[in-house]
């Protein structure tokens, strides 16, 4: 069976038949530029359906059976939008998006705001441009149905060194519900912009939120992404994210996985130019569920780098899943590439699956790649605690330690401060649950 056999199950049927009853209804429909783009998207997800764990790079997260019960689209959310205060400090913009449909928004100078819910014949170029360009093929399928799906969402453009924090909150709705949304975010040249993405949920339903994101850096941009996942525990998430890097721009993220019972971060990032530079950090703590980060660096250009650094704390029955694919293609010299797993299991039944991968088409670079799993510290446990300190705490402080030099480097005082509170609930879950 080949990488790109899926299963036709119920679930895809319903995305398929939702798209074939709906489609003239959505946002945007009747724009020849965007008709085109969905049904190109649908297409490719036509021939490949929702995966299973026979696809090579969905071997360890059984989506296909997660979403074996339907889930209805997701009706606008009516009332006010309770939302989290994370991220509070030092925000030039907010954007505040219910079940993916943008609820509010709260503009900067340097920062254009479009509506993806309300596009028209006016849409700017620059949103014609690039929607849908990627994270919408049959290497990430679901993207490709949050397109063809898209009900709302959001794009956004970045001129001059701003801060944008970026909300997507999931009310209860007390049935299970699928949203598609989008968000397209486009730093100009030599533009600056730190984005700071939070999800949260409540209620106890196991509603899926799909999201497509789609990053585009000019010549000389620079993105920072620290995003966090505290989704309720019985959600369903998957976002999948496409970056293309022109001529020197930077991409920087921290991606942190610290709710949901079953979430897929799925990152295509391609480093198209001379100087293109990428680094992903990803930490993941859980109890229960699977946190799964998938990634593809494709190094198209010389004298591109890139570095990955996933860390990853298990107990319970949790399980986490980083997969990394590194291309270097050919041509592409002196590219450079590295990329780290490690993971703590804190339970027998915890379980952490690595699988990094290295395809170089090219001569003169520079990649590896290493891997680590195992327990905590036993020596350093007792030093901690021949000194008086509670077994507890002494693991508390082993743990901080090693996910600390992913989180350190990104986001200000107050944006580590809110990150360390949500990692210490998230710890805080692991000593209640059962092996």
């Amino acid at each position: 069976m080949t990488a790109l056999a899926f299963k036709l199950d119920s679930t895809a049927n319903i995305f398929q038949e939702d798209f074939a009853r709906n489609g003239a209804a959505l946002p945007g429909a009747g724009l020849a530029w965007l008709d085109a783009r969905r049904r190109s998207a649908m297409d490719a997800f036509a021939k490949t359906g929702v995966p299973t764990r026979r696809v090579e790079a969905w071997k360890y997260t059984d989506l296909a059976n997660a979403l074996e019960s339907g889930r209805e689209p997701a009706a606008p959310s009516q009332g006010p939008v309770p939302v989290p205060p994370l991220f509070a400090a030092g925000k030039d913009a907010e954007l505040v998006l219910a079940g993916g449909i943008l609820r509010r928004a709260v503009p900067a100078d340097g920062i254009d705001i479009v509506d993806l819910a309300a596009l028209d014949t006016g849409t700017p170029h620059w949103v014609k441009d690039n929607l849908g360009r990627s994270a919408a093929g049959a290497q990430q399928p679901l993207g490709a149905v949050s397109l063809g799906l898209m009900r709302g969402g959001v794009a956004v453009r970045v001129r001059g060194t701003k801060r944008l924090h970026l909300q997507f909150v999931n009310p209860a709705r007390g049935h299970d519900t699928v949203s598609h949304a989008r968000v397209l975010i486009v730093v100009e040249e030599g533009a600056s912009l730190c984005l700071l993405e939070s999800h949260t949920g409540e209620g106890a339903d196991r509603s899926l939120a799909n999201i497509g994101m789609e990053f585009v850096l000019a010549p000389g941009a620079r993105l920072e992404h620290v995003r966090l996942q505290a989704e309720a525990e019985n959600a369903l998430h998957v976002t999948s994210i496409g970056a293309s890097l022109a001529r020197d721009a930077q991409y920087r993220a921290l991606y942190a996985a610290l709710g949901a019972r079953l979430s897929r971060l799925d990152i295509d990032v391609r480093l198209g130019a001379p100087g293109a530079q990428a680094t992903l950090h990803n930490i993941a703590v859980l109890s229960a569920g699977i946190a799964d980060i998938t990634t593809v660096m494709d190094h198209m250009s010389p004298h591109t780098k890139s570095r990955q650094l996933f860390k990853s704390v298990v107990g319970g029955r949790g399980r986490s899943v980083n997969q990394g694919r590194v291309a270097v293609r050919e041509g592409a010299v002196k590219s450079d590439s590295h990329q780290l797993f490690k993971a703590l299991l804190l339970s027998p039944r915890a379980e952490a699956d690595a699988k990094p991968e290295l395809e170089i088409f090219a001569d003169d670079v520079i990649c590896g790649h290493g891997t680590a799993i195992g327990a905590l510290d036993a020596d350093a446990l007792f030093y901690l605690r021949a000194r008086g300190i509670p077994e507890d705490e002494a693991k508390g402080l082993l743990i901080r330690a090693f996910l600390e030099d992913a989180i350190e480097g990104f986001g200000d005082d107050a944006v580590h401060a809110a990150l360390a509170g949500r990692i210490d609930v998230a710890l805080a879950s692991l000593g209640s649950a059962q092996p």
